[in-house]
């Protein structure tokens, strides 16, 4: 029977169950085998691992939930097999993760929180608001539930020309919410994505974007030195930045950029500066000029996102030669710039689109 205090497994460093083994009286590599069973070996009940002894199973599992996110809708792209799940978390809140393949390589779009309190003009997932953090539990489940979906889904890996043992290899703290906001939740989940003995992710494959929080960037900083951060800027004119994402009022851009300046990370892998195109809005020559001079001194490379359009919003993509003008002259000017269209677009997948829709609200209340 659970024990009402139980605590979700998946949010428990490797090093936690060391020290709950030894509390136990127990050989310390248990820990290690849950971990391998869960994460290596995918096992819904990682307590019924071969090698793990019955009295462990019984010390181990008794406070421990291994239960993981319900995905209530799975979307698979026509275009790009990218794969949108919607996940209900234990309490009925609904979270949205993201598959994106591309090459040899799957990454995942992981969520944060549960909406987000942002509130950037041009983001659907802002216009939901916060509503709860998520635990490291709930973050890391994310991953284990797309692993789980990928292995039982060989025709999907096969379309791709993927081998059949590929699990997801890179993290992106990208979904819904700002990462920053619920640090330690993140930093925690950072911490069990890279143990070697569990999901074994390198940290340089793990990317935290960030709207400019720099409280939680330098708590993250000081936990993660090496992890990768990327930068949502969408305006280099701290004024007009002000205008479209309120965090700046609070932590000015210059600010942000002069904290990534002596960032370990900054110099060892750059910062990836993520910069949606707003016709408009941000996407004049001016802009260009302005975001040359800001990243000034700093290791960068700039993705140029032009804006997924949704409504109902008064913003629009920019045209194509727009696009094609603002990347060459940052190009031009000697900086690392690509245009990534979004995958996705076809589920509502892509940048800035991850919102809980109505639909899926009744959704969730038809399930309780």
């Amino acid at each position: 029977m659970q024990n009402s205090n139980f605590q979700n497994f998946y949010s428990i460093p490797r090093e936690n169950l060391v020290h709950r083994c030894r509390e136990a009286g127990l050989p310390e590599v248990h820990a290690t085998t849950l971990f391998r069973a869960a994460y290596k070996s995918l096992m819904a009940e990682p307590w019924k691992a071969e090698n793990l002894p019955k009295v462990a199973r019984a010390k181990l599992a008794y406070d421990l939930d291994v239960r993981l996110p319900g995905a209530t809708k799975i979307l698979v792209s026509r275009y790009d097999r990218s794969v949108k799940f919607l996940f209900e978390l234990q309490d009925g809140s609904l979270v949205e993760t993201v598959l994106m393949p591309e090459r040899q390589r799957i990454t995942l779009c992981v969520s944060s929180q549960v909406g987000c309190g942002q509130a950037c003009t041009f983001c659907h997932t802002g216009r939901m608001g916060l509503l709860r953090n998520l635990d490291a539990g709930e973050i890391v489940g994310q991953l284990v539930s797309a692993n789980m979906w990928i292995a039982n889904n060989s025709d999907w890996l096969g379309a791709l020309g993927l081998p059949q043992k590929q699990r997801v290899t890179n993290i992106v703290f990208m979904g819904m919410g700002e990462p920053l906001d619920n640090v330690n939740a993140v930093a925690d989940a950072i911490t069990i994505m890279t143990d070697p003995f569990g999901p074994g992710l390198a940290l340089r494959r793990i990317s935290v974007s960030t709207a400019g929080h720099l409280d939680g960037l330098t708590q993250l900083l000081n936990l993660h030195p090496d992890v990768r951060i990327a930068l949502s800027l969408h305006s280099p004119i701290e004024s007009e930045r002000s205008k479209i994402m309120p965090i700046n009022r609070r932590w000015p851009l210059g600010m942000v950029l002069e904290a990534l300046r002596e960032a370990p990370t900054q110099k060892n892998h750059g910062i990836l500066i993520q910069y949606t195109l707003i016709n408009g809005v941000n996407d004049s020559l001016r802009h260009a000029e302005e975001l040359v001079r800001v990243t000034s001194g700093l290791k960068v490379k700039i993705n140029l996102i032009p804006l997924n359009e949704i409504d109902p919003s008064r913003f629009t993509s920019p045209a194509a030669t727009a696009v094609e003008e603002f990347r060459d002259f940052l190009h031009k000017s000697g900086l690392r710039v690509m245009v990534r269209y979004s995958k996705g677009q076809d589920i509502a997948a892509a940048c800035g689109q991850l919102v809980i829709a109505e639909t899926d609200l009744a959704l969730r209340k038809t399930l309780q």
